[in-house]
């Protein structure tokens, strides 16, 4: 069956069905004017652009400092709208019913794929190719997420990808091996429990993973362990169920394997009743060994906890029967189709790829790059190389098709079968069958409605 299409009325009364999963050195040739070179237009042009306010202050100031130079050196009257990232939800839905979005702006890959299907955006597929041949071209897999229909509405601009986060100093003290690049999930297991067993030798225990067991994983931890383990809910058509016909298995194991690392003492005790701040906490209050979550908790500890970060290692996200880990593009490029500046505003697009505007804000904005000329900047070593690792062997929301859709996104919202299973597995005592069957029969429900 074909997918089921939503009026553009009924997508905005929908508000957040879609969800991103959760996915630059030299001249730009393609635009006519740079940051700063290129002989400015007679008359001024008018701007307008909204960006939001992320977890490194730093970055959104020089951010805005670059795009007020461009615009000086451009002859631009640039007005910059800046919000909490929070808002982004609030503030860009309406402005689509009201038809007062700005010419460009940053936006999340969610909130870029509501737009593009409440008919909002300006196609940028020329603009992907020219600025990728510019640049080397993009990450690998982010050609076929945001090619939607054939057609390129958003350009990825960050990829945020939650590493490992490890305490360094713990391993080594205790005569452990710390892996070069990404561990295996044998090795984050083993690793996790023998420091812990260290530190409770020396009297005050620190629990090996600070992952909470809740069905909706905030800290991701489980949907990978499926994901790497060879285990999926959807086919790559993205439109068929097939976790318990063709996957379990392989769900099978993971969900042993999630069920023995309880059963050894990995996880805390509150781990049933983590919330969303619970992981971060665990880490920063020093009560675990190892946690999976994005950059903010080693940025935190660089502004508040200089001797827990220098502590801190960081490493992608384990790998099994794969490597890839989940990743989502925290910020992608749009030009709205009520734009009235599309020719200045396809300058500024084009402008913000550049290294003297992409380099400095990605060595304060704590992301990944997207495209492969910048994977040789020098901030690419030492801990933050696993940043750029990660990036490159990411995928974004929708795995294995080449993008999520509204089935995917209302099968994940409220009660998220992976994280079902393993509590079901590892709380209820379920056998790993019973939760396999379970989740197969409700993710076929949700789908049932949309193909």
């Amino acid at each position: 069956m074909s997918k089921q299409k939503l009026s553009r009325r009924d997508f905005l009364r929908m508000g957040a069905v879609t969800t991103a999963g959760a996915l630059l050195v030299g001249c730009v040739p393609a635009s006519p004017t740079g940051a700063g070179g290129g002989s400015a237009p007679a008359s001024t042009r008018n701007l307008t652009f909204w960006m939001w306010n992320t977890f490194a202050p730093p970055a959104d100031e020089l951010m805005q400092e670059k795009l007020n130079e461009w615009a000086a050196a451009n002859n631009v009257t640039i007005d910059i709208s800046r919000d909490a990232d929070s808002n982004m939800q609030t503030k860009v839905m309406p402005a689509i019913e009201g038809g007062t979005l700005p010419d460009a702006m940053f936006a999340g890959a969610g909130i870029a794929l509501q737009l593009t299907d409440a008919q909002a955006l300006e196609p940028l597929t020329d603009h992907f190719t020219q600025i990728g041949e510019a640049h080397s071209g993009w990450q690998p897999r982010l050609d076929t997420y945001v090619t939607r229909d054939g057609a390129v509405t958003f350009l990825p601009y960050s990829i945020d990808t939650p590493m490992v986060q490890f305490r360094q100093d713990i391993l080594e003290e205790a005569g452990l091996t710390v892996p070069d690049g990404q561990w295996t999930w044998d090795e984050t297991r083993d690793l996790g429990l023998q420091a812990s067993q260290f530190t409770e030798e020396q009297g005050s225990k620190l629990y090996g993973w600070g992952f909470g067991v809740v069905k909706l994983q905030h800290d991701g931890w489980c949907n990978d362990l499926f994901r790497n383990f060879g285990a999926d809910l959807w086919d790559e058509s993205g439109e068929r169920i097939i976790l318990a016909e063709e996957k379990m298995e392989e769900a099978t194991r993971a969900l042993n394997f999630a069920k023995e690392a309880w059963d050894m003492g990995l996880f805390p005790p509150d781990a049933p009743a983590y919330d969303y701040a619970a992981n971060n906490k665990a880490y920063q209050e020093k009560q675990a060994i190892l946690v999976i979550n994005a950059a903010s908790i080693y940025v935190w500890a660089t502004e508040n906890d200089p001797e827990l970060a220098e502590a801190t290692g960081l490493a992608p996200k384990p790998k099994d029967l794969r490597d890839t880990t989940d990743a989502g593009l925290r910020y992608t490029v749009v030009m709205s189709k009520e734009s009235r500046n599309k020719e200045t505003a396809s300058d500024l697009i084009h402008a913000l790829f550049a290294s003297d505007i992409y380099a400095p804000w990605l060595e304060k904005g704590f992301v990944a790059n997207v495209l492969k000329e910048y994977d040789d900047l020098p901030m690419w070593t030492g801990k933050r190389a696993a940043f750029n690792l990660a990036a490159q062997v990411g995928t974004y929301g929708g795995y294995p098709a080449p993008y999520d859709n509204a089935a995917m996104a209302e099968l994940n919202s409220t009660d998220p079968p992976i994280g079902a299973m393993v509590v079901r597995v590892i709380i209820d005592g379920w056998t790993p069958e019973q939760a396999i069957l379970e989740a197969d029969a409700f993710s076929k429900r949700v789908f049932e409605k949309y193909f």
